[in-house]
This record gives structure tokens, sequence and C-alpha cells, in this order.
């Protein structure tokens, strides 16, 4: 029976989330700081003869061509994969952490599905066509509203700086032995909300205001942009000091596009991870609940995860990821 096993990673931003959400890249240009890291989704495919079954351990769900479920995202895939020729076998999808918590959970899963139609059907695509098509599944086929770093990020993997004009892009990749590398990654801690939210339906309101020519949310996403070009001067100077002010003003420029973006939880969070000595803190994604970001001193970061620990059930390090997508056909 042929077996295919695909990993994709998760990402983190640490700054310039929302300026590469259409309609701001083609209007402006967006610029977003982000990483892969050493967490992330696993599907197994495995040809055993039978109608198509997808689980999901994550969910809790299965489902099969027998059981119809209407418009459940379960169904949603599997009539993603039966255009695509994938009528046959059985799909199990396992993730790190729950779905909705910032970390570009969705992109992975719809990066990794795409991986195993391809090598079904003897294709192979570049990471930048990888990356473009998940954008335009996970848009125009489950209808979410997202940006271009998610699939981008975790199509190339690594830590890199993009800008995006549309579909467009240029890409930074920062060297992963450099001091400031190695000193940002040794200072990043992931903490748990305890809950999750949809990104997509929280973005679609910053994205409505733009279209509309909102001048206040235009000015704000400027500030972001111009925020995340300060933090790339700031990584190319080897200054963590300073890259970490600025991710921690990004936050504060980022929650004033929405009274949604945060809330009371999150803000006692961020709070207490900076009386603890964190440098900077900020919840990852479209906001509201998922996980936050903690950049603390590398001397510093075990007295703050201890105080985190206290506030959290999941308080984990992380390390960057450097491959990507990782597919093993056998």
């Amino acid at each position: 029976m042929k077996r295919i096993s695909v990993t994709c990673p998760y990402r983190i931003s640490f700054t310039g989330g929302g300026t590469d959400i259409p309609p701001f890249p083609e209007m402006y240009g967006g610029r977003v700081i982000n990483a892969t890291i050493d967490r992330g989704i696993r599907l197994e495919y495995v040809d055993d003869g039978q109608p198509l079954e997808i689980s999901s351990r994550d969910l809790l769900k299965s489902w099969s061509f027998s059981k119809k479920v209407h418009n459940s995202f379960m169904e949603g895939i599997a009539t993603l994969l039966k255009a695509r020729g994938v009528v046959s076998g059985r799909i199990s999808i396992s993730g790190d952490v729950p779905p909705g918590t910032g970390l570009g959970t969705s992109s992975s899963l719809v990066l990794g599905l795409i991986q195993i139609e391809k090598v079904l059907n003897g294709k192979e695509l570049m990471r930048e066509e990888l990356a473009k098509e998940a954008y335009d599944v996970e848009r125009n086929f489950f209808g979410a509203t997202l940006g271009w770093q998610d699939p981008f990020a975790i199509a190339f993997g690594g830590f890199k700086y993009f800008e995006f004009s549309g579909s467009n892009f240029t890409m930074e990749a920062f060297d992963y032995r450099s001091y400031i590398v190695q000193q940002i990654e040794k200072s990043t801690l992931m903490v748990y909300t305890g809950s999750s939210h949809n990104s997509s339906d929280e973005l679609q309101g910053e994205v409505s205001k733009l279209k509309e020519g909102s001048t206040v949310i235009i000015k704000r996403l400027l500030d972001i942009k111009r925020n995340t070009e300060e933090a790339r001067k700031a990584i190319k100077e080897s200054d963590f000091h300073k890259f970490a002010t600025l991710v921690d003003d990004g936050w504060r420029l980022k929650k004033a596009l929405s009274d949604k973006i945060s809330n009371p939880n999150v803000d006692r969070l961020i709070k207490e991870a900076k009386d603890s000595g964190a440098l900077a803190a900020r919840l990852m994604g479209g906001g509201s609940e998922g996980f936050v970001l903690i950049l603390a001193d590398p001397d510093n970061l075990w007295s703050v995860q201890k105080v985190m620990m206290e506030h959290s059930d999941f308080v984990t390090r992380v390390s960057f990821d450097l491959a990507g997508p990782k597919v093993l056909s056998h």
C-alpha cells in the first residue's frame, strides 16, 4: 500500500501582521518578519483501496463518503481532494496545537493536503507555486480571509523578511548561524491563552474598513509597515534589544487596529509577562485568543517561563524550523 507522510511547520509572526492582508499589499505594499517553528501538523495518507476517510485527532472527528455532514470542514477537505482525483484511502491529521491559535494552522493543513494530492498525481511544485496555490485554496475554496504571509512563511521555512505587493513578493532569509537570529530564537517563549479563535472572521472587519477607504486603518497599517522595516534594520545591525522593543511597539500598533484584537485576559497575561521581565509580548494571529509570543533575555527566560506557567497550562520554548514542509513517500 502506498503511504505518504507530510509534516508542515507552524509559523510565528514578529512584526507586520495585517499589512499582508489584501487589499493593503496591492495598495501600499506589505512587510512581515516571521519564522517557522519546530511545532506543526502531520498528515499521513494510506492507500487502502477503500472510499476516502479523513480523521483528525485535534478535532476528534472523522469523515467518509458514507457520512454526509452538510458544510462541515471535514467534508470540505474531502470535496477538495475528490475534485483533484483523490477518492480513496485514508488521511489522518494530527497537530501540535489546536486549530485557530494564531500560528497559521489552517495554512499548514492546506499545504499538507496539496502536497499529498501532488504526490498522488505525480506532480511536484516549487515552493512559490505551492504557497500561491495554498493561498488560493484557503481563500477561494474555503472562503477564509487571510494574508499572504502564512502560506509563504510555511512553504519556505526559516526566519525571513517578506515584502508583498499582491501576489508578487521578495524574500530575505536571515542567516540562522548569525548571533542575532540565534539570540532571538533563544529568547522566544510561547504561552497559550487557553482558547482559540476564528481569525478569518476577525480579519474581515479590518478588510471591510480598508476597502471603504478608512484613513485611520490605512495610517495604522502604514505605521506597522514602518515598524517592520525598522525591525529588519535592527536584525541587520544585530541589535537584539532594539528588535525586541520594536516587536513590543508593533503589538501596540496592532491593538489600535480594532478593539477585537485583544481582550482583558490577553492584556493581563501580557502585563504579567512584562512585569516578570519580558522585553516584548504580543498575541499571534488575527486576535482575541491563541498564543502569546514573548521575548526575554535568554538569561531571564526561565524566570519568565515560571511565572507564565502559573497563568497557563501550556508554556513552551521553541526552536526555528529551517526546512518548511517535509514529504516522505513509500
